[in-house]
Formats: structure tokens, C-alpha cells, sequence
């Protein structure tokens, strides 16, 4: 075990390198993805767990890639059946194995390769049965003829947002507003799919206007995909980079996009890019310290659970799949065996010391962003379906990242923070339908859970992972709340390396136990709102811990005392 700083400049560098020259391949060429099983995960749990938690002997002694791949990697004989696989079907060149030995990749060209490929997904469908998962990558943008809806929410800047500036958001929580990140190492990325990206005239603009401080020169993209202005995760990407860049000054700022197919916006597209994205990232040489993911939709099981309800009513399981895909970043992975395949990836990324955050999502406890609409018909039966149940979404859910909700200041005075609710939504919240709960959390729930006001306890599982853990100013979404609580955690990581310490990894435990030692010190709690959004029932803020905000906003001096320093 152990944690090398003197590696991370070169090694970040080379990474980025291949990552460029690996998404610039011709745009006559694609990409195949197979995705293998992994060994001793139960092991691999019991490893994540000692270096994420504080009581441990081996908290934050990380252990190093090559360890991780000889316990966990595929067997030899599927890496080698896997290669030859792509061999034998006209890879046009030796396929590539991750350095975590749990995938391989190989690239064809349109007119020479042999495989067998779905007219739909353009996906193989005679592969071998060890391969979990197969994601196939196209080098130039695809159309897929995938409808994109409009927008729903309007981009940070305008409407009520313009009155959450950074310097308002700083004092608020306490940070001075030219703290800048001294170490060089210091890493904080963003990734998204699809048009995601940012404007450098957009992100000058801001710079001026509200964090002259915004070090530009830091602020890179690992791979050739720069993003596509007026597409919707263009927006997310300029929010993500905006915020991220201002709050976590001077740090090195990644922005990621690994697969430009219109599919990844609104479709099972995306939870294929996530798969790949973050195995691949996983099994990098070199891996940022921080990691900050707004994208993301209803969970897989959540959508088995609503299209379970619809074919009550009489809409069968294809039906009800189609109609979830014209909705807005609805249902957009392929199955809780995928999301389980991405759960694995976000928990080695741990084990490396990444602390991984997630949006807690924009449609309270019910919702991906609001209400279906209204139609007579299928819409108003999901509608029903998700009232009556607390619907969780992911990747935000996971056990094993950092869930961020939304606040918002009542009458636009800081002084009174209160849940975040707006465009037909609110801060997400809820309980996670198919992983269980930490230990760390289980008294903290239990003690909120007591409390009156809950909504039916049949329409959530209290056994499972709660979310969020924390929150921060979120009125363009949880988002926005998202990068900017990476940012402040990418500072306090700074600080860190600095002492010659090591990053935080997982924080989540030790975010608990602080909260709760130290009440008031490194969060300020939250009080009013709830998760409710449109329907008639959800999860109330309350004192202390509550399904809407965690346990509050940042504290810096808190963050400083408690994070900063062992």
C-alpha cells in the first residue's frame, strides 16, 4: 500500500496524452467495449471500507493499481478469450486490456470488420457468455435519431441564480474569496456525455463578471471532444465548469466528455457511456482527487418499479420503455446489472482515494426532474406510481459516492437556507431501491426516521442507502450544488498534499462521524422544505440529518479543522 506524489504531474499529463489520442481515431473507425467479470469482490469491499474508514489501521493507505488489478482483475483465460474475440471478428489492431485487467477494447473500421451487430444498438450480438457488457464507441458525433426535448431549467446566470453570486456563496459558507489551490498536484474533474463541454468565451465571461481569480490555464479537457454548444449536457458542462474552476481556484480543472452520441442524453446511451467512463478511469495510471458528477437519471430499479406499475394498468413493459425514453433524462441505463457494473467501478475508484460526487438530482423524492406530462394516459399512470413512491435515482445513490443536495436562501438572504425547489422540482432525495445502507449512516437515519411527518414507510425501503449527505446552493439545480461542493473539497484536498498528506477518498464515514461529534461546526443545518415536489407526500427537513439536504452546507472553518488535516 502505499500513495506516490512525486508521479502525479507526469503521470496526469501522459494520461491526458492518451486519453486525446485515443478519441481521435478516424472518424471511419469505432470502438467495442467488453466489459468482464472481476475477481473477489468481496474482498475488494472489504478493502474500500478499511482505507474509507477513520477507525481503521489502514484508513487512507490506498493501495496501488497494479495491486488492485492482480487481486480483482479478470481471470486470464477471459482476458485472452475477450482478445480473441476481437481478433478474430477484424480489430485492426491488437486490442487494448485496461491496466485493472476488467475490460478490453478493441477498434474496427466500418467496411473491414466481421462482427455481428444489432441494426438497433450497433452493438455485437454473438458475444461470448463471460462478457458482462459490451459498449461500443463511435468517433465522430451520431445522431442515433434520438429526439432531444427542450431544456428544463435555464442556465446558471439567469432568473433568480443571478442573485447567488460566487462571492455571495463564499461568505456564506465562510471561505475566503481568494483562497486559491497551491499545490500543483491538485486535481478535480467533471464528465459527461453526449454535447457536454464549456465555452471558453462563456468561462471567460464568467470570470470577469463574478471569479476574476478563475485560472483558465488550468482549466483542460483529457480528451479530443470538446462538447456542443446549445446541445443540453453542453449546459450541465459549462455549469459544472463554471462552478468548479471558481471554487476550486487555481486547482487543475479535467472536463471529460468519452462518448459524443446523441443516445448518451436521453437514452440507455448514457448509462453505456457511464460504464465506460468510469472503468476506464478507474484503471488510469493516474486518477483525480476529486471527482464531480451532475448527470444522471432515475435508477434502473426505479424504472423496472414504475414500468411494474404501468403494466397494472395495462401498458406493457416495451411501451412503457419507449414512452420513459422521450422524457428528459428519465430511464437511462440498461438494467440494475449495469448500474451494480458501474456501483463496482465507483468503489475501486475509491479504493484509489477518488472522492466521487454526485448530484442527489432535481425532482425531490419522486422524480428525475418533475412530473410526467399530463396526458390521459401512460403519463398520468407513472405519475401516480412515482406519488406513491419514493423514487431514487443514481449514480448519486451509491454507497460509495458523496451525495450532494440543493439549498436555496429564503427572500435571497443567506442567513436562511432552506431546501432548493424550483422548476417543477427540488433537491433529491430519498432511499436507494437496490443498495444497502452504510453502517456509517444506520443511527443518523434511524434517529431522523423517528421523527413525524415521513411519508408511508411502504413507499421506501428505510433499510437502504439514504441520500444526500450534504448540500449547497443549488437554484440551477443540484448541478450546481454538485461542483461546488468538488471545489471546496479540492481545496481542502490542497491543503492536504501540502501537510504531505494523502487525499480523502471516500470521506463519507468521516463526514458522518464529524457531523455528529461536532453538531454546527463544519455544516450548518437546514430546516424547511421537503422532498414533496408535486405530489402529496415526501421527506421533510428537519433538524440534524434529513433526506433533502444531509446534514447541511459547508462550514469552511469546519471543513478546514475536521477534512484538512489528520
Amino acid at each position: 500500500l502505499h500513495f506516490n506524489l512525486e508521479m502525479l504531474p507526469l503521470l496526469l499529463i501522459l494520461a491526458i496524452l492518451v486519453a486525446v489520442a485515443a478519441s481521435s481515431v478516424s472518424s471511419s473507425t469505432f470502438t467495442i467495449t467488453l466489459h468482464l467479470p472481476m475477481r473477489s469482490l468481496e474482498t475488494l469491499d472489504s478493502t474500500f471500507w478499511a482505507v474509507s474508514d477513520p477507525t481503521n489501521y489502514n484508513y487512507l493507505q490506498f493501495p496501488s493499481l497494479s495491486t488492485l488489478a492482480a487481486a480483482h482483475g479478470a481471470s486470464t483465460s477471459h482476458i485472452d478469450s475477450a482478445v480473441s474475440y476481437l481478433l478474430e471478428r477484424g480489430a485492426i489492431s491488437a486490442p487494448r486490456v485496461s491496466n485493472l485487467k476488467d475490460h478490453v477494447v478493441g477498434t474496427f473500421e466500418d467496411a473491414s470488420h466481421t462482427l455481428s451487430l444489432s441494426d438497433e444498438t450497433g452493438h455485437p450480438t454473438d458475444l461470448p457468455d463471460f462478457v458482462e457488457f459490451s459498449v461500443r464507441g463511435d468517433s465522430a458525433r451520431a445522431s442515433d435519431g434520438v429526439t432531444q426535448p427542450p431544456p428544463r431549467r435555464p442556465a446558471y446566470g439567469d432568473d433568480a441564480s443571478s442573485r447567488y453570486t460566487v462571492s455571495d456563496i463564499k461568505e456564506a459558507y465562510g471561505v475566503p474569496a481568494n483562497l486559491t489551490a497551491t499545490n500543483p498536484l491538485t486535481t478535480v474533474m467533471t464528465w459527461g456525455p453526449g454535447t457536454f463541454g464549456y465555452s471558453t468565451s462563456e468561462l471567460r465571461r464568467f470570470k470577469i463578471t463574478q471569479a476574476p481569480l478563475i485560472n483558465m490555464d488550468k482549466v483542460v479537457f483529457d480528451t479530443s471532444n470538446h462538447g456542443e454548444s446549445g446541445g443540453d449536457n453542453f449546459g450541465e458542462g459549462q455549469l459544472d465548469t463554471n462552478m468548479l474552476s471558481a471554487f476550486a481556484l487555481n486547482a487543475t480543472v479535467v472536463v471529460s466528455n468519452t462518448n459524443t452520441s446523441s443516445s448518451t442524453e436521453e437514452t440507455t446511451g448514457f448509462g453505456a457511456a457511464l460504464l465506460d467512463f468510469v472503468t476506464d478511469l478507474a484503471a488510469r495510471d493516474s486518477v483525480p482527487h476529486v471527482l464531480s458528477m451532475s448527470l444522471g437519471s432515475l435508477s434502473a430499479a426505479s424504472c423496472d418499479m414504475l414500468c411494474a406499475e404501468a403494466a397494472k394498468a395495462g401498458y406493457g413493459r416495451p411501451e412503457c420503455e419507449d414512452y420513459l425514453a422521450t422524457q428528459r433524462q428519465v430511464c437511462m441505463f440498461l438494467s440494475q446489472a449495469q448500474v451494480d457494473k458501474i456501483n463496482t467501478a465507483l468503489q475501486v475508484l475509491g479504493a484509489r482515494g477518488v472522492t466521487v460526487l454526485g448530484a442527489s438530482g432535481d425532482g425531490g423524492s419522486h422524480f428525475s426532474f418533475g412530473a410526467f406530462p399530463s396526458d390521459g394516459g401512460i403519463g398520468d399512470v407513472l405519475n401516480d406510481a412515482s406519488c406513491a413512491n419514493q423514487v431514487p435515482v443514481f449514480p448519486t445513490a451509491s454507497p460509495y459516492v458523496l451525495s450532494v443536495g440543493g439549498e436555496m436562501w429564503r427572500n435571497g438572504d443567506s442567513k436562511f437556507p432552506e431546501t432548493w425547489a424550483g422548476y417543477g422540482g427540488g433537491s433529491g432525495g430519498g432511499f436507494s431501491i437496490q443498495f444497502p445502507m452504510p453502517s456509517h449512516q444506520a443511527d443518523t437515519v434511524s434517529a431522523y426516521l423517528a421523527k413525524g411527518g415521513m411519508p408511508p414507510s411502504s413507499s421506501f425501503n428505510a433499510k437502504n442507502r439514504a441520500y444526500p449527505d450534504m448540500a449547497a446552493v443549488g437554484v440551477s439545480g443540484t448541478s450546481q450544488s454538485c461542483p461546488i461542493s468538488a471545489g471546496l473539497l479540492a481545496l481542502v484536498v490542497d491543503r492536504r498534499l501540502n501537510l504531505g498528506l494523502p487525499p480523502l477518498g471516500y470521506v463519507a464515514p468521516r463526514l458522518y462521524a464529524v457531523a455528529t461529534a461536532h453538531p454546527g461546526e463544519a455544516f450548518e443545518d437546514i430546516v424547511g422544505g421537503d422532498s414533496s415536489t408535486s405530489c402529496d407526500n415526501g421527506f421533510p427537513a428537519t433538524e440534524g440529518w434529513d433526506a433533502n439536504t444531509g446534514f447541511g452546507r459547508p462550514v469552511w472553518e469546519g471543513w478546514v479543522k475536521y477534512f484538512g488535516e489528520d
